[in-house]
C-alpha cells in the first residue's frame, strides 16, 4: 500500500518549532473503482460475447439457409425472364424448391455442430434440439426420393416439404444459437 505525505497547512509543530510532516495519508488503493472497472469489463465482455453470437447466427443464416435456397430463387428468377413462363402457385413453387434436401442439409450441419459441443459437456436443451434434428433428417430422407415422381401431388409435396423446412430451420437455428452462445454447454 503506497503512502503519500501531505505538508501541514501552515502550522509549526509546537514541540519542535519546525514544520512537522503530516501523518501519512494512504494512497488510493482503487478497490472501489477496480470493482466498478471489473464490472464494466465483465459487461464489455458480455456485450462482445453477445455480438459474437449474433455474428455467428447471421453467418449461419446467410451461408446455410440463404445459400441453400439460391438455386430455387435463381430458377424462379430465370423462369420469369423467359417467354411463356407459367407463374407457379406458392405450393407448386415450394414443391419444386427441393426443400427436403435443404432441410436435410440444415439438420446434418446442426447435428454435426451439436455433437462436437456435446462431447465437451452435456446440455439438456442441446440434446433435445439434436433429437429434433435427427427426426427431421430421418423424415426428410424418407420423403425426398418420391418428391419428384410423376405421380406425386405437388400441393401435398409443397405443404409437407415446407413444414419440414420450417421445422429444420427452427431446430438447426436453435442448435446453432445454443452452440455459439454456450448456453448450458461448457466451452
Amino acid at each position: 500500500m503506497a503512502t503519500t505525505s501531505v505538508p501541514s497547512s501552515g502550522g509549526d509543530d509546537t514541540n519542535s518549532g519546525a514544520a512537522a510532516p503530516a501523518a501519512p495519508v494512504p494512497a488510493h488503493t482503487g478497490s472501489q473503482p477496480q470493482s466498478a472497472a471489473g464490472g464494466a469489463d465483465a459487461a464489455v465482455q458480455q456485450l462482445e460475447k453477445r455480438k459474437e453470437v449474433w455474428v455467428r447466427f447471421c453467418l449461419w443464416f446467410a451461408l446455410s439457409v440463404i445459400f441453400a435456397l439460391l438455386p430455387t430463387i435463381g430458377q424462379y428468377l430465370n423462369g420469369r425472364q423467359t417467354v411463356g413462363f407459367h407463374q407457379p402457385g406458392l405450393m407448386e413453387w415450394v414443391s419444386k424448391a427441393q426443400l427436403y434436401i435443404v432441410s436435410m442439409g440444415l439438420a446434418v450441419t446442426a447435428l454435426g455442430e451439436a455433437l462436437m459441443h456435446l462431447r465437451k459437456a452435456q446440455s439438456f436443451r442441446l440434446v433435445l434440439v439434436t433429437i429434433g434434428n435427427v427426426l427431421i433428417l430421418a423424415i426428410a430422407t424418407y420423403l425426398a426420393p418420391t418428391a419428384d415422381s410423376d405421380t406425386t401431388i405437388k400441393a401435398v409435396v409443397g405443404q409437407q416439404s415446407l413444414v419440414i423446412f420450417i421445422a429444420a430451420l427452427v431446430t438447426s437455428g436453435c442448435s446453432t444459437w445454443l452452440c455459439s452462445s454456450g448456453v448450458g454447454v461448457g466451452e
